[in-house]
């Protein structure tokens, strides 16, 4: 009898509390760095050890334990790290699976080994899935989290045991499989990449090694393998995703797109998609560098508050479909990572910068944002934005005064920005002032007390502390009243 990993019961609360909370703002700073001692180094390393990476392709974080998982491409390798919050820039990984020892990066075709281990996914029971591609199949390990060196696979799938690599094109055989995903109704999904389809193993938890799967989507059948078009077709799917509510989203890098699939868990095989993002249509699958096109798309990822995240590998960026289950087809996206503008696509390595990242980003319990750069041999994590902007009102404003209007200045900042300024006078609606880091605007006074509260909204929605003004207004002096004394 299996029994749920804590994070079935805590990561589905926590976790759509604080991302519906926290946004990941746009060009974010990054906070941590592992694989590279500092945000400004980017070489790999051979022979391997354990605080280096090469070629990293994946990286997920259990919401209970807190440790990272990370894909090491090159090295043959997962590295597992200690809890995220007690790491630092350059920290160690405390375990390997697939090697013996951090300097070994052989890999092999057996229980213990694999080749150019890709996308990972944990499960509500606590295991690891892996894509293996090169060995044709997804392995999966028990209690991942406490495992030793080097710990035996407890379950293989697209081959009949842990000996047998061979590829092909059946119901229980795959052909480089890059992605994988278990979603909430215990389904496994495959992106059976060189296949060109997506592969669904039903009750994944009641199937032995080897099962079959149960349905195909972008084939016809399950001895169909060729590139498709339209909106039935796939190319290259590489990465695949499902949401709460039972999305099925997966990236085909050969299509520069992403296919949409609705209440996927009941479609029969070879469905059609409910609309496609990256490009205008299902006919279309050119590349591009916009807020609607992608070109190269490796990775895709859903939140618990309806944030799809993209990894757009070739324009070395992450980009965000906010509340993606209301987008239509071709829809754009509303926040990027890595670049400092949807027109950007420039690699490098910095604490802001990415070149060639690769795999599904990932957010974890906290609202960061993970993701695999695997051109600079780094896994980098950008922290949500929680930083209040700052508001000052200058000069100050007089308690009192005989005009009718008042012209209320100041200043507001944040580091990402400011989207505006609001204010409210009384129980009146709210406005917007002019302007953003500088802003005015003229407040309306009636006779008596006058209560002005204003306040800055950051580019995520962090809300300032309010500044509250009280101006008191005094009708203007009446002449002296008229005196004969006056008159000598």
């Amino acid at each position: 009898m299996k029994f749920l990993h804590l994070s079935a019961l805590l990561c589905a609360a926590v976790s759509t509390q604080l991302q519906a909370a926290k946004i990941i703002p746009n060009h974010d700073i990054a906070n941590l760095v592992l694989g590279q001692p500092n945000f400004t180094s980017g070489g790999s390393v051979n022979p391997f050890t354990s605080f280096r990476m090469a070629f990293p392709v994946s990286v997920i974080v259990d919401p209970v334990t807190g440790k990272v998982f990370v894909g090491d491409g090159d090295g043959d390798r997962i590295l597992r790290y200690a809890n995220a919050a007690s790491l630092a820039n350059g920290a160690p990984a405390e375990a390997v699976f697939g090697a013996e020892t951090f300097s070994d990066g052989t890999g092999g075709s057996n229980q213990t080994r694999f080749f150019d281990s890709n996308a990972l996914c944990l499960d509500r029971y606590g295991r690891l899935w892996v894509a293996d591609p090169q060995n044709n199949r997804v392995l999966c390990f028990e209690a991942a989290a406490f495992r030793g060196d080097l710990p035996s696979a407890d379950l293989v799938y697209g081959q009949p045991n842990f000996t047998t690599v061979t590829s092909s094109t059946t119901a229980s055989k795959m052909k480089e499989p890059s992605g994988v995903w278990v979603d909430s109704s215990d389904n496994l999904w495959v992106a059976d990449s060189g296949n060109n389809r997506v592969l669904k193993f039903s009750s994944i938890t009641t199937k032995s090694s080897g099962a079959s799967a149960d349905s195909v989507l972008g084939q016809s059948n399950f001895t169909n393998g060729t590139a498709g078009s339209g909106n039935t077709g796939l190319q290259n799917p590489v990465s695949l995703t499902v949401s709460s509510g039972g999305t099925l989203y997966v990236a085909c890098a050969n299509a520069d797109r992403v296919m949409v699939f609705n209440n996927a868990a009941g479609l029969g095989t070879n469905p059609p998609a409910s609309k496609v993002l990256g490009q205008p249509d299902f006919a279309t699958t050119t590349s591009g560098l916009s807020s609607s096109k992608f070109s190269f798309p490796t990775g895709c990822s859903v939140t618990s508050d309806d944030s799809l995240w993209v990894t757009d590998s070739a324009n070395h960026r992450l980009v965000r479909f906010s509340t993606v289950s209301t987008k239509a087809s071709g829809a754009a996206a509303d926040g990027v990572v890595g670049q400092a503008s949807f027109s950007s696509s420039t690699s490098g390595v910095t604490s802001q910068a990415l070149s060639s990242p690769s795999g599904a980003p990932f957010v974890d319990a906290a609202g960061s944002l993970w993701i695999a750069d695997t051109g600079n041999n780094r896994v980098l994590r950008f922290p949500a934005d929680v930083t209040k902007p700052l508001l000052a009102v200058t000069p100050a404003v007089p308690a009192t005064s005989t005009k009718s209007k008042v012209t209320i200045k100041g200043t507001a900042s944040d580091a990402f920005g400011i989207s505006r300024v609001q204010y409210k006078i009384g129980n009146g609606a709210l406005k917007t002032a002019t302007g953003t880091t500088s802003w005015q605007f003229k407040a309306p006074l009636v006779s008596g007390k006058n209560t002005i509260t204003i306040f800055a909204v950051d580019s995520v929605g962090n809300q300032s502390i309010s500044k509250v003004i009280k101006i008191k207004r005094k009708s203007k002096s009446s002449a002296a009243p008229f005196s004969l004394a006056a008159i000598k």
